[in-house]
């Protein structure tokens, strides 16, 4: 019988940073991935867990979510001089690319894989890779948003192959819509992709009409695919659990998933400037422990971004995270928000029938 969670980090992603000035790009900086483990050691929590090595992925592995030429290009980026990287930069947007990136970037892959294989072989029942760079931005043939390959994307397809899945949930609590995975996996009638994120009406990045709940999937994945647009700044707490529990818990376990991916990015909690999101650290290990029962509890979490946010109760083990309780109070958009994911969900799932 699995126990423990499972805690993947190597310094060594870290090993990166911006070549030259770019005023939307300064803010990726390797602390991010650093100050991130040092918090959890400083609490403690990286002795309780089980230390996993980090492994490089293979081509074979990258390529289950990105082209060949896409593959390609990357790799030619550690002999590339500053200039060039500052050119070759420039093809996709908001990304920038270093001599190291390309390695970093395959470790991050495979750390992530490391960890799905801990997982669904019973090593451990849960677990988190600190990864860096991130992944959900990162389309099939373009980096994109700090993103140079999908993490959580080639993890599920890795698990459908590999362990011979047919149900996979992927939550994305980033501020930011991972707009890489829904491209993913938008016609894929064997992943449920939940997003919520700062949208204002499209004048939040990544800007896209596809971001909006409209967006369900296609074909036969079509009903998989759910967006929650947060159309104002300084969601709480109680917004948070209320997406959850009326939102994504009862499509989740519809679903009925065999494992559950967690693009876990934190400029959604309070003190975030990018997010400018008021959700305490606490409601991210409460969100945590809502989705632990699922799938018997096989759940991988997967950095994505985290500029401000401490690690202080993510992985606190004591049952005193069920403090974080909902109150009654939603923001009217919150709840316009929620209303129209279940209403565009009416007729792909029976728990939100009544409404159609």
């Amino acid at each position: 019988m699995a126990s423990g969670s499972a805690l993947i980090f190597d310094e060594e992603m870290s090993d990166y940073k911006l070549l030259w000035t770019d005023p939307v790009c300064e803010i990726e900086v390797p602390e991010r991935l650093t100050v991130s483990y040092e918090a959890l050691k400083a609490r403690g929590v990286a002795e309780r867990c089980k230390q996993v090595p980090v492994r490089l992925a293979t081509e074979q592995e990258i390529l289950l979510a990105h082209s060949e030429e896409y593959l390609e290009a990357v790799k030619q980026t550690p002999k590339m001089s500053v200039e060039e990287l500052k050119a070759f930069s420039k093809q996709y947007n908001d990304v920038y690319f270093h001599q190291n990136i390309y390695h970093c970037a395959t470790m991050a892959v495979g750390a992530t894989l490391q960890l799905v294989d801990s997982v669904m072989k019973r090593e451990v029942t849960n677990g988190m890779a600190l990864v860096r760079p991130p992944g959900h931005h990162s389309q099939r043939s373009a980096a994109n948003g700090f993103c140079v390959f999908n993490n959580v994307a080639i993890a599920a397809l890795y698990a459908k192959k590999t362990y011979n899945l047919n149900r996979v949930l992927i939550v994305d609590w980033d501020v930011h819509h991972g707009q890489g995975v829904q491209y993913c996996f938008e016609e894929d009638p064997s992943v449920l992709y939940f997003s919520w994120h700062r949208y204002e009406h499209r004048t939040f990045w990544p800007n896209l009409p596809e971001s909006d709940y409209t967006s369900v999937g296609k074909d036969k994945g079509s009903g998989l695919n759910v967006n929650l647009p947060w159309n104002k700044v300084g969601m709480t707490n109680s917004d948070y659990l209320a997406a959850f529990f009326h939102v994504l818990l009862p499509v989740a376990y519809e679903f009925d998933p065999e494992l559950v991916l967690v693009s876990a990015g934190f400029d959604s909690a309070i003190g975030d400037p990018e997010g400018e999101m008021c959700a305490l650290p606490e409601t991210f290990a409460h969100l945590t422990q809502l989705l632990m029962p699922l799938a018997a509890g096989k759940m991988c979490v997967v950095l994505e971004v985290s500029y401000h946010f401490h690690f202080k109760s993510f992985f606190k083990a004591d049952p005193i995270i069920c403090h974080v309780m909902p109150c009654v109070c939603l923001f009217c958009s919150a709840l316009d928000s929620i209303q129209n994911v279940r209403s565009a969900h009416s007729s792909y799932w029976s728990c939100f029938k009544h409404l159609g």
